[in-house]
This record gives structure tokens, sequence and C-alpha cells, in this order.
């Protein structure tokens, strides 16, 4: 089952991932939309790391689980992993971002990391009710998939635009991406020896895939004159679309057209209250596009000055608690949502 804990990553990761209109931490809501860099004017540091598994606790599945030159795993050892891995479909994922900021503009690193350990029900089934490695059965398959993409650096510049019906801010951050791939198998004979997998098909030989590109995230604010209540936000990841597409293999061995950074259409209201709370409603992937879409609804309380209770509840992940303290967040979920600038399609 999901069992998902944030230590100092993003406040939305306990307001169900809800923040894309968010002002009350610009510096941390940058990530998530260009264009509140347009309210950073001093030179601030800021920076999110997240960890989230599923099937497994995070600390064994980092353990195991070793990016070394764009693969995720040894090919020599990968077969055993699959097989102390058989019980149900097992994930981790890990993304951050540090970036430094000023005068609405932002420079930063990032990425985010995609591991799934997948057996076939055979032999799920196996594992759950036998579990010696002699007594596999004979149709028992495993894959490893991971994907990497890393942002070397992230360039956003934001500006506010002022009229006299409200306050637009328009913020651009272009994306210098380094793109890994890597698929395993493991047959019956494989799973027993615990050994050596088979690299698959698409990955013609080699450990991994590379691809170097760029894409462009925009992002738009907007605060109506003469109220400072609520903000409304538009941002479109993948705006211009990494050219990352090819031919892969699926669990199953199946052919399909793998195009893991989609455009998507994203959009999001905060209102904020003088009791100190605030309340925002996201509406992600709009149109579907990358088969994501979900509407994302946060609350957050004010305290004192330096400590807020949160949550929140996205509508593909579920419901999601919060605290943040000194600057510092804490957030829990079965699963937690993945930021809008920050996500994988496969």
């Amino acid at each position: 089952m999901w069992a998902d804990v944030s230590f100092g990553g993003s406040p939305s990761a306990g307001m169900g991932g809800a923040g894309l209109a968010v002002l009350r931490r610009p510096s941390a809501q940058v990530f998530q939309n260009p264009a509140i860099a347009a309210y950073i004017a001093r030179p601030r540091a800021s920076g999110t790391v997240d960890f989230n598994s599923r099937g497994a606790s995070v600390r064994n599945l980092l353990d195991d689980l070793k990016v070394r030159q764009g693969s995720a795993a040894d090919i020599n050892t990968a077969a055993g992993l699959l097989r102390n891995y058989a019980r149900q479909d097992t994930q981790l994922q890990a993304l951050g971002d540090l970036g430094v900021i000023a005068n609405g503009v932002v420079v930063s690193v990032g990425g985010i990391v995609d591991a799934r350990l997948l057996p076939n029900d055979a032999l799920r089934n196996w594992a759950r009710t036998d579990g010696n490695p002699l007594n596999l059965p004979a149709n028992a398959r495993a894959d490893l998939i991971a994907v990497s993409v890393i942002s070397l650096p992230d360039i956003a510049a934001a500006l506010r635009l002022p009229s006299e019906q409200g306050d637009l801010a328009v913020g651009v951050r272009l994306r210098n991406l380094k793109f890994y791939y890597t698929h395993y198998t493991a047959n019956q004979a494989q799973l027993q020896a615990g050994g050596a997998a088979t690299r698959a098909p698409e990955l013609q030989g080699r450990d991994y895939l590379e691809r170097s590109t760029v894409g462009v995230d925009l992002g738009l604010l907007w605060r109506p004159t003469g109220d400072q209540t609520y903000t409304l936000a538009l941002v479109v990841e993948n705006f211009i679309e990494p050219n990352i597409r090819f031919q892969a293999t699926d669990r199953n061995g199946q052919v399909f057209n793998f195009k893991p950074l989609k455009r998507t259409y994203n959009a999001g209201v905060a209102v904020e209250l003088e009791t100190g709370s605030l309340i925002a409603v996201d509406f992600v992937d709009v149109g579907n596009n990358a088969g994501r879409g979900e509407i994302r609804l946060g609350y957050e309380q004010r305290l004192t000055r330096g400590l807020a209770l949160r949550t929140g509840y996205a509508s593909r992940t579920g419901w999601t608690a919060g605290l943040g303290v000194g600057g510092f967040n804490i957030a829990y979920s079965d699963q937690l949502p993945i930021v809008v600038s920050r996500t994988l399609n496969f």
C-alpha cells in the first residue's frame, strides 16, 4: 500500500498538491508556476526534495535502486532485485529543485526519477503463496522500468504588467533537459537464478537510452485591482514540448509510442481570508491530454507567523495532511501528488 511522507518539500504537498495561484510563499511555489517569480525582488535561495514509494519502504528502495550512469539497477543483479519485490507492483519517485531567485529571475537545477518494479500475475501469486524459487511458474515474468529527467539548468524569468483592471504576471521557464530510460525484463529461469536480467528490445543492446533536449513552460497569474484576497493562475507545462519520443515496450512486451513529457494545461485559484485561512483549487491537465486530469483542493490555516496546519484532497491520489513550522514543511498521504512541473507520463 502507499505510505508517503514528505520532509521539507513543497507546502502544496500537504494541500492536495494545490498551489498554482498561491502567493503566500512565492519562493516555495515558483517551481510550480514561473509567473510567481515576478513577486520575488530580493535574492532568495529555495528548494524542495520529496521521496515517495509504493509497495515497499522508501529506505529499502533507495538502498536497492541506485541510478548510476543513467541506469536504475545493475543488469547483472536485476533479476534478483525483481524477485525480491515480487509480491506487488513497486514504485519509487524522487524529485527535487534547488534554485536562486532575484528580481523576477530564477536559475535552478532539478529533476525527477521514477522507477517501477512490475511482476506479472503469475509471479505475484507465487510470491504470496509459495516463495520457493524452485516452484516458480513457467510464465513468471517481471519488468524494471525507470525514467529520469534532469534539468541542467532551468532558467525562468517573469514580469508584472499592471493595469487599471488588475495585475498580470507572466513567466517563462526554459528547461535544458537530460533524459535517461532503462527497461530490463526477467523470465522464470532468470528469476530462479537471481542474477542477470535481459535488456528490453528498445534499448538496442545498451543499458540505458539517453537524450538531450529543451522544453518551455508558460505561467500566468492575475490579481484584480483593489482585491488582494484572490488570485487566478494558468500554467502550460511543456508549452514547447521536449523532443523525447520513441517506440518502447510495456510490462507485457507490447510496443507503444513512448512520450513522457506532454503539454498540459493547468488552472488554479487561491483565496486568502483575514482569518489567516488559505483556500486553493487547481484543475490539473485540463482536457486530459496527458491522461492525468484531476481536481486538487487545498486548505491552510495559519496559526502564527511560523506555524500552519494544512489539509487537502486530490481526485487521483486522495487526502493529504501537512504542517509548516518556521518554513519547514511536513506532509503525509497514502499517495502524495506530484507537482505540476515534474510530471512524467508512462
